[in-house]
């Protein structure tokens, strides 16, 4: 198994953190001995922070300043080799958090700052014909519960027991699917998300907030 690790400066969120370290650990390949390209896609999921940019070595990597809740496209990097990366203050570049990657060749991976928390996610971009697909991830700081997300008014959901930003797996979704989140094992939907997901798309629902009554779910494209 292999990961996108983070060596970060400033607080990594401890339960992905764990994680990282544990995949990072049954990891048989050298990858200073890879090469070639990885894409990378960076969200701003921080409330409270100013719009930022993301910078690989010297080079920032947005366009525009990223401000709560927007993303890159995907960028590409070189893969197989130890790279710094920070997140910054746009207005001031002041560093929010810096760290290490050795990104894998052709893997696509997202990076979401949120609060003084920084995570990455191996993303599956693969598309299935006539639907469109959909993970899910809980970065409200507030919302420490774990979660249910389904298809609303369909019964069952499709995740149950989504710890705090841990990702699920991706699904495959009608176009136009709306989603609910529920505390979990609970019938109760604490938000609804309309959506207009489409055929032939691959999308993550991620929640944001810094407190509970902050709660905002955004639908990010990601191909």
């Amino acid at each position: 198994m292999n990961t996108f690790t983070l060596k970060t400066t400033k607080k990594i969120f401890p339960i992905l953190a764990l994680t990282l370290l544990a995949i990072t650990a049954c990891n048989k390949k050298n990858n200073s001995q890879l090469s070639g390209t990885a894409y990378i896609q960076v969200t701003n999921a921080s409330q409270a922070d100013s719009p930022m940019d993301f910078y690989v070595g010297s080079t920032k990597k947005n366009t525009l300043p990223l401000p709560y809740t927007q993303s890159t496209n995907y960028f590409s990097v070189d893969a197989g080799k130890q790279q710094s990366a920070a997140f910054k203050t746009s207005s001031t570049g002041n560093t929010l958090a810096g760290f290490q990657i050795t990104p894998l060749p052709n893997v696509y991976y997202s990076i979401f700052r949120f609060g003084s928390n920084t995570v990455s996610y191996i993303d599956d971009v693969s598309i299935a014909a006539g639907k469109a697909r959909v993970r899910f991830i809980n970065l409200n700081l507030d919302l420490v519960d774990n979660l249910d997300f389904g298809i609303t008014g369909a019964g069952a959901p499709l995740t149950t027991g989504l710890s705090p930003a841990l990702d699920s797996k991706y699904y495959s979704v009608a176009p136009g699917s709306s989603f609910s989140v529920y505390i979990a094992g609970t019938n109760t939907s604490m938000l609804d998300i309309p959506t207009s997901v489409e055929a032939g798309h691959v999308y993550t629902v991620y929640l944001s907030g810094t407190l509970k009554a902050d709660l905002k779910a955004t639908v990010l494209l990601q191909k």
